[in-house]
């Protein structure tokens, strides 16, 4: 099978993680896993591509049981976990308490956070020993260029920096870290570079460091789309970013609504230029997969922009007011349940299944064509009250 695509998974907590596992996992059941030859990633959408590096370097999936198996319970039960009360629970632990040097609350998060990581999900992993196939392109911000900053298992590489292959104590659950550092919660993730020789034609002599900060990918290119537009290799984005509405009239904000406002504003807006740069330098078989997109209006997209000599089958949706609702889903790290996380992954399967007849026809058998992804069988009420519990932030969320 002589095709090549490119994924990005974006950034958006648990939101994006649920939703690209979703759109990954259709392509097993499709038989296609083989045509994927670059994973880029963001935020949570890392976290899912991470578990499926993982996963692929111990051994080819044999079946979608198998990758059920090895990828989506392990993610499942981090979703269930409620990983950010863990952070909550480890940081005023007797031992960490007892053991540490002050430090600000933030800056014990992102101590933290990988050794969590590291605990339910990657087991130790280096990042050197991932397979090379697909190639993953781990992003995250690095303060001190304010530029991307990207991991992969042969080198480590940043604009002004260059590279560096010395990374053989760089674990999977540190790159995954740093690009899921959301800066409300965790301080930056240092990378202690010192003695680290970086080179390449975009390094800068002057730029000599001890210490990186990095920070959440999102915060520079929160779809992963940077290193997409570099190769005419058709790619498609799985945006799991949100859809930023107005205040409604009387709204009394409070401060925590106030900062997360302002840096919502500029994530925003690189989103939107980004999606622009991405649709006027695209080439006609790449897609934009939005979540805050039902999928009757990418139907309806995809067939202006390619008008298809066979017509898309019909795709089943729950309803327009269900797939508003999840997209509008928050992006924390707590407890997801599970008619949230199987939503999530159906809405990822939708599209990924669209994307597929969209762009590779020729893939999907005569036989088959019309089958599309089912939504879960859950009674409607049960899920619109779900859902829209799911779009509340809430400093503690039990598990139910």
């Amino acid at each position: 099978m002589d095709r090549h695509i490119k994924l990005s998974f974006s950034g958006g907590g648990f939101r994006a993680s649920f939703y690209c596992l979703g759109a990954y996992r259709h392509l097993i059941e499709l038989g296609l896993g083989n045509i994927v030859t670059h994973i880029s990633s963001v935020s949570g959408g890392s976290i899912t591509a991470g578990v499926i590096m993982c996963a692929l370097t111990d051994s080819p999936f044999k079946s979608l049981s198998d990758f059920d198996q090895r990828v989506s319970t392990p993610l499942k039960q981090l979703g269930q976990l409620n990983l950010r009360n863990q952070l909550f629970r480890t940081a005023f632990s007797p031992f960490q308490l007892r053991n540490y040097v002050p430090e600000g609350l933030r800056t014990r998060f992102s101590r933290i956070f990988p050794e969590l990581l590291d605990k339910h999900i990657f087991k130790n992993k280096l990042m050197k020993d991932l397979t090379c196939i697909p190639e993953w392109s781990c992003n995250a911000t690095c303060l001190n260029t304010l530029k991307r900053f990207r991991f992969k298992s042969t080198d480590m590489y940043g604009f002004q920096l260059g590279y560096c292959e010395d990374i053989g104590d760089i674990s999977v659950a540190l790159a995954v870290a740093s690009s899921a550092a959301f800066p409300l919660m965790f301080a930056p993730i240092r990378l202690n570079v010192k003695g680290r020789h970086f080179d390449g034609i975009y390094s800068s002599e002057k730029l000599k460091y001890n210490t990186l900060f990095l920070t959440d990918g999102g915060v520079y290119d929160n779809l992963g789309s940077e290193n997409l537009l570099k190769e005419k290799v058709p790619f498609i984005i799985l945006d799991a970013s949100a859809a930023s509405l107005p205040w409604r009239d009387g709204f009394n904000p409070r401060f925590h609504n106030m900062i997360w406002r302002t840096l919502s504003v500029s994530m925003d807006q690189i989103v939107q230029l980004r999606r622009r740069l991405i649709y006027h330098q695209a080439n006609n078989e790449s897609i934009q997969l939005l979540l805050n997109k039902n999928i009757a209006e990418l139907v309806n997209l995809e067939t202006e922009l390619r008008k298809p000599e066979k017509p898309f089958p019909f795709f089943s949706s729950p309803s327009s007011e269900i797939e508003s609702l999840i997209a509008d889903l928050r992006t924390d790290l707590d407890y997801f349940h599970e008619i949230e996380i199987d939503m999530l992954m159906w809405a990822g399967a939708v599209r990924m299944d669209l994307a597929v007849k969209s762009l590779c026809p020729d893939l999907i058998d005569e036989g088959t064509w019309t089958n599309t992804p089912i939504p879960p069988n859950y009674l409607k009420e049960s899920i619109i009250s779900k859902l829209k519990e799911g779009q509340k932030r809430k400093v503690f969320r039990i598990s139910k």
